[in-house]
Order: structure tokens, then C-alpha cells, then sequence
């Protein structure tokens, strides 16, 4: 489009912006203290946050993600309306003041926020059109679903499974066809569920309802809620704008006292789904829920009917979550193992708070066997770096923290005579820096634990001078994709000062510090700071790589800091000075070799292998058919398939097998269930039982604990 033709299309938008909210029953825009926050926002954002960026600089990035979150699955805007408000939002000022008349010639942007201005305009005027087609869409689905048996549900055509890279519809009939097409997936996967045509009828019938009543609450507040974080994302994932009502739960969620499951929940729009789980809550407990699950209905424990909640706006799904303590959710939920959207499942789980008392740390020994040798090894599993810092401010001695607990159960395990330690940091999501650096000198004594640079360049090091090594003997830390933060802090510090192995996988690459500042309304929490290891790498987007790689039952490629929108790059600064304790030596590759051979005779790590091989070939299948009979019939065979992978290792543990795929996902408890990750956690334990018969090197000197 050339810019002739640019300028008149901004022209026939703001045209028609008062025009078509005069002509609504239920109109949008922006008020006056929507622009104020926005201004006091960007602000904040231009002037601390780490990453500088200008808003004229990120306005169109910012106004397609608002786009993009409005309608995740390309079935409401047009093409050719995301490029005009693209285009509008970019071309805005416009240079030739000809296509003007002499009034608006005095409207052409002179200030700073002007971009903003505009911006706010076409927000508003987009959610015009998209609660027009929200109606339409209800309509046209709600039509053809009464007549439920015209339906053709053996249909050639094939959709995408997840239309968030699909091009938009060109025009109404590609929207018509789409909209279609959903109902047709929808009544396949509910009829593949066990309903017939008459139950699918009365349950699409109300989710429709049920959503278009939840659409129409939506208040001004609620889409300038949306733009405004579009906007903060573009500086980054951790940068986000919280409303009073948001800042209420935040302030809840930090003092661990949300009664509810403990899980962190997102929504695409359409699904709410679990983004992971708070470590010691109700729903990491139950071992019935898990990262990537979809929740689709919720119950309550005296209600016989699930509420169906797909299209739900998150708040309203997590108020229906919910409730006092010691009472049951029950949640509907598509499996993250699900092979499709029919499959799903109802758990119970009882609601509680998180307390201290849940995230302690926890110690085990492990016997591992070498010809006529037998090792002890001592494991602590850390799952948060927790603190009373209410206890702390008040100067008691006894306050509870992680440093603490792990150092009394150090001293004890050393008391049974332990030949080597694995501090398990799996899942462990971070918490108190403080408790990062207090546990980093449990295992060093004094130093730099890690550099932080601030927003305006300068770098601090963080870390005592002089500390006190209580644990000087072969150490073993064990990390996964969901060990962030604190975690890599700590496991990049000890592989820095080769004090000991780093065993596991990539971390997450949450490398970043947030600040949370107070405003005229709300809070705002941004990014003012950015975390480096003592050798100069920072932890951000990369993570810490582990010194052997372990197997793990998630994609590790799916998880982590890197696939966030905006997410703060790798980068690198000067190294500080530290100690190199030489407790590593060359021994890796060796232990590697070792390592890999136990996995080539490892019955279980073996099927893990093919399992990952298997769902790597089901996840490249990008479509799916909307033939109700192949589908049924694919579904089938990858049952049978998942089946007969699952029997297979069974058979070779000398286990019994499962009957058939029903009684395989369904099964409550199994008494002989196959736990990977004790698995992993066994293999660590080989790996540093390797370390201490061939390679570690104490120290001609030790200085032991007196506690």
C-alpha cells in the first residue's frame, strides 16, 4: 500500500470511530484516567526499566500483541482489518497535512503521548468490531448447533490444531467457514468423550450461553487492562501492569496465604491452563495435577454438575477455584498427557494454604552398591529458598529458612557418616536471594555469588566476603526445566567455583530482577535488573547447562524463559574474581561415558527415550481431521500404541500389564507405579558414587562443622 493510499485509510478509521460507538447500544473508549495511568506507565518504563525502549519505538509491536491476545485463534479479525489499524498505528502522524482540512490540521500530534492517544483511540475502536463479531460468531455457531444432525461430521476438511501462527480470514465467508469448522471439532471431540448428540447439544448450548453472558460483563477496565499489558510485555514477560484487584491477589500470593489449590494459572482465550504449580500447595501434594493440564469445568464438593468454564476470563475461573480451606474443588481438565481434547478427566482437590511449614526441606539417604563397596548418599531436597521475614525483621533467633533448615540436616547427615550429598533442585522456582546466597556458602564459604548490573549500567557483586564452609565433601547438585532463578544463582555458582557437579538439564533462564512500583492506581512490576555468574555469563534465557545431561519426562524445548514473548537475551560481562575449589577436574567426560552406559542398559530410561519419540511424531501431526470416523479410528491406534509402550516396560519389571487404555489413564492409584523422576534421582546417585570412587580430590585440609 502506498502512502497516499496509507493516509486515507488512518483517515476513514478515525472517521468512523465516533460514528460506529454512536450507533452501538453498548459502547467502549477510553477515559481520561485511562490515559493518565497509561502516560505514568510508560514513564516508568522509558526511564528504569532495564530494557530502554521508547513507546513510539514498540506502539505497533504493542497494539498486534492487544490484537493477538483479543483473538488468539484468528477467527474474529479479518486480514485486512489487523493491517489497516497496523498501519494507522504506524503511519500516525502523518506527514502530508494536504489530505487535512484546515480544522484537523490543528489535531496533527505535536506532543510526546500523541502515539498514545491515537493508540488508545484505535484499542477501543478494535474491540467495537470484535464484540460485533463475538455476537456473530455466537449466533451463527448457536444456529447450527440447533440443528445439531445436519451437522456432516465426515467431513474431507482437515483445521489446525492451534491456529496461532494461521494467517486471518480473508473475508466473512473464511470466518463463517471457521466458525463452523470449531463446532464441527467440538462435537467430534465430546461425542469421542461418550455424549450423543442430544447431551452435546444441552452442553455446547450452555458454554455458549454461559460465555456470551460472561462477554458481556466486560467493562471498559477490563480492555484497557488487556492494551496496557500488551504494552508492558513488549519490554519483557516479567513486566506487568496490576489493576487494584490484580495488586489484592498479587499481595496475597506473596504471603503464601491464598487459600486455593497453589497453582499458577494462563489462558490463551479459550482454555485456562496450568502454568505451573507453587511448590508444597494442595495441587502439587495430590500428584493429580500438572504443568500444561487444561481445566474445562469446576466443581464444588456438594455440586453433582461440573461448571464448564472453557472461554471464561481467567479471574472468573480462579474465584470459581477458590474457597476456604479444607474444602474440595473438584476441576474437569484435559490431561497435558491427553493425546486429544476428548479425553478428559475430573480430580478432586482439597483446598489449603502454603505454608513455611510445606516448602521445608526434606533429607534421604541412598545406598548405592559398587562390588564390595557401598556408598551412602545423602540427598536434600530444597523445593523453594523460603524465610520468615516477618520473624527476621523482628530479630528472632529462631525464624524459619531454608539455609538454616539445610544446614541442621547437613550437620545430620554427616553425623551417619554420608559419602556425598545431592541437594535436589528440581522444580525449585526460585525465592530470597538472600537464602541463595546464605545456602552458596554452606558449600564455599565466603565470595562473590553473583553480579548484578541495574538498569543504568552499573554491577554489583553479590555475596560475603568471609562465610563459614560447613559441607567441604563431594557435592552433587540436581537441576530440571523448572529450576529458575534462586536455583541457577546457586547451581551456577557452585559449577563456577568447580565445587561440584551440575547434573540434570538446562535450568529455566530466569535471569532478571523485578521491581514492584506503586501508582496513581494499581501497581506496576518491571524489570530494573539483570543477574550474571561470577565467570561474567548471565543465568537469563540460557539458563545453566548441567555438566552431565539426565533424561527428563517433559519437553524440555517447550519450557522455560526462552519461549516468553519479550524475553531479556543472553549476554555476557567482565568475570569477578572467585576460587577454584578443582574438585572436577577432568572427570567429566569419564563420568559421562559411565552415565551413558547405565542409560543404554536402563529398562526405564530406554522406554522414556521411545515414549519422547512417540510424541514427537504425534505433536508434528499439526491437523486434525473433522471425520469423526478417522478420528476415532486414530485416536484408537494411539491408544493402543501409548498401551503397548507402557506394557512393555511393565512386562520387563516383572509388573502387571494393563487390560486396555481405559483402565491404563484412569487407574487412581497404582500401587506399582513407575516414578521417574526417582529414577533420575538414582542416577544422580550413581553419578556421584562414580565421582567419589574415581575422580574427587578432598582437600589435604578440612575444616569440619562443630554444630
Amino acid at each position: 500500500m502506498n502512502k497516499f493510499k496509507k493516509q486515507l485509510t488512518l483517515l476513514f478509521i478515525l472517521s468512523t470511530i465516533s460514528l460506529k460507538i454512536c450507533l452501538e447500544e453498548k459502547s467502549f473508549n477510553y477515559s481520561e484516567e485511562n490515559f493518565e495511568l497509561s502516560k505514568e506507565i510508560i514513564n516508568i518504563l522509558e526511564r528504569e526499566h532495564f530494557i530502554k525502549k521508547s513507546f513510539s519505538s514498540i506502539k505497533v509491536d504493542a497494539f498486534e500483541l492487544f490484537l493477538e491476545r483479543l483473538d488468539p485463534s484468528k477467527s474474529i479479525f479479518l486480514d485486512r482489518e489487523v493491517r489497516n489499524f497496523l498501519e494507522a498505528i504506524q503511519n500516525y502522524p502523518l506527514e502530508k497535512k494536504s489530505l487535512y482540512t484546515n480544522s484537523e490540521i490543528k489535531k496533527i500530534p505535536t506532543k510526546r503521548f500523541d502515539d498514545l492517544d491515537i493508540s488508545l483511540k484505535l484499542v477501543f475502536e478494535a474491540f467495537t468490531i470484535f464484540q460485533d463479531r463475538y455476537q456473530q460468531r455466537h449466533d451463527f455457531q448457536t444456529k447450527l448447533l440447533g440443528d445439531i444432525k445436519t451437522l456432516n461430521l465426515r467431513q474431507t476438511k482437515k483445521i489446525l490444531k492451534d491456529r496461532g501462527e494461521a494467517p486471518q480470514p480473508r473475508n466473512q465467508q473464511q470466518l463463517q467457514d471457521l466458525w463452523e469448522s470449531s463446532l464441527v471439532n467440538d462435537v467430534i471431540n465430546l461425542n469421542l468423550n461418550g455424549n450423543d448428540l442430544d447431551e452435546i447439544k444441552n452442553k455446547l448450548s450452555k458454554r455458549f450461553s454461559t460465555s456470551l453472558n460472561y462477554f458481556k460483563k466486560t467493562k471498559q477496565e477490563d480492555i484497557f487492562d488487556i492494551y496496557i499489558n500488551s504494552v508492558t510485555s513488549i519490554y519483557g514477560p516479567h513486566s506487568i501492569y496490576m489493576s487494584p484487584k490484580r495488586t489484592e491477589d498479587f499481595d496475597i500470593d506473596m504471603k503464601l496465604s491464598l487459600e486455593g489449590i497453589g497453582a499458577l494459572l494462563s489462558s490463551d482465550g479459550l482454555y485456562t491452563t496450568v502454568q505451573s504449580l507453587v511448590a508444597g500447595g494442595p495441587a502439587e501434594n495430590s500428584n493429580k495435577l500438572n504443568a500444561k493440564d487444561k481445566i474445562v469445568g469446576v466443581g464444588q464438593e456438594d455440586d453433582e454438575e461440573i461448571t464448564d468454564v472453557i472461554g471464561w476470563r481467567i479471574d472468573d475461573v480462579v474465584e470459581l477455584i477458590r474457597g476456604p480451606k479444607d474444602t474440595v474443588v473438584k476441576l474437569e481438565i484435559i490431561p497435558s498427557s491427553s493425546l486429544d481434547e476428548s479425553h478428559t478427566k475430573v480430580i478432586e482437590i482439597t483446598r489449603n494454604l502454603v505454608k513455611l511449614e510445606d516448602l521445608a526441606a526434606k533429607k534421604n539417604i541412598l545406598s548405592i552398591t559398587r562390588e564390595d563397596k557401598e556408598y551412602k548418599i545423602g540427598v536434600i531436597e530444597l523445593p523453594a529458598f523460603y524465610m520468615d521475614f516477618d520473624a527476621y525483621k523482628r530479630r528472632e533467633y529462631d525464624y524459619k529458612s531454608s539455609s538454616k533448615d539445610v544446614r541442621k540436616l547437613i550437620n545430620s547427615l554427616k553425623r551417619e557418616n554420608i559419602d556425598g550429598l545431592i541437594l535436589d533442585l528440581r522444580s525449585n522456582g526460585g525465592g530470597s536471594l538472600f537464602e541463595a546466597n546464605s545456602l552458596a556458602h554452606i558449600f564455599l564459604g565466603g565470595g562473590t555469588t553473583v553480579q548484578v548490573k541495574t538498569a543504568k549500567g552499573s554491577v554489583h557483586e553479590l555475596g560475603d566476603r568471609r562465610g563459614f564452609q560447613i559441607y567441604d565433601d563431594p557435592l552433587l547438585i540436581l537441576v530440571n526445566k523448572f529450576s529458575a532463578s534462586a536455583s541457577e544463582i546457586l547451581a551456577g555458582a557452585i559449577q563456577d567455583y568447580r565445587r561440584g557437579l551440575v547434573v540434570g538439564t538446562d535450568t529455566f533462564g530466569k535471569g532478571t530482577v523485578q521491581k514492584v512500583e506503586t501508582l496513581s492506581s494499581g501497581q506496576l512490576k518491571f524489570t530494573e535488573s539483570k543477574f550474571y555468574r561470577v565467570s561474567g555469563g548471565s543465568t537469563q534465557n540460557k539458563g545453566v547447562s548441567p555438566d552431565i545431561y539426565l533424561p527428563s519426562p517433559i519437553d524440555v524445548d517447550e519450557i522455560g524463559e526462552h519461549k516468553y514473548l519479550g524475553a531479556l537475551v543472553h549476554d555476557n560481562i567482565k568475570e569477578t574474581k572467585f576460587k577454584d575449589f578443582d574438585r572436577i577436574g577432568a572427570s567429566k567426560e569419564l563420568l559421562t561415558h559411565k552415565h551413558k552406559e547405565r542409560m543404554t542398559q536402563s529398562s526405564i530410561f530406554k522406554n522414556l527415550k521411545e515414549k519422547k519419540s512417540w510424541r514427537v511424531m504425534q505433536d508434528n501431526n499439526i491437523w486434525i481431521s473433522l471425520n469423526i470416523d478417522k478420528r476415532k479410528a486414530n485416536k484408537e491406534q494411539s491408544e493402543q500404541e501409548l498401551l503397548s509402550l507402557e506394557n512393555e516396560l511393565r512386562r520387563e519389571l516383572g509388573l502387571e500389564t494393563f487390560q486396555n487404555y481405559k483402565e491404563f489413564v484412569e487407574r487412581e492409584e497404582d500401587p506399582q507405579v513407575i516414578d521417574i523422576e526417582e529414577a533420575i534421582l538414582k542416577e544422580s546417585a550413581n553419578i556421584l558414587a562414580d565421582f567419589i570412587e574415581y575422580s574427587f580430590q578432598p582437600v589435604v585440609v578440612s575444616i569440619e562443622s562443630t554444630g
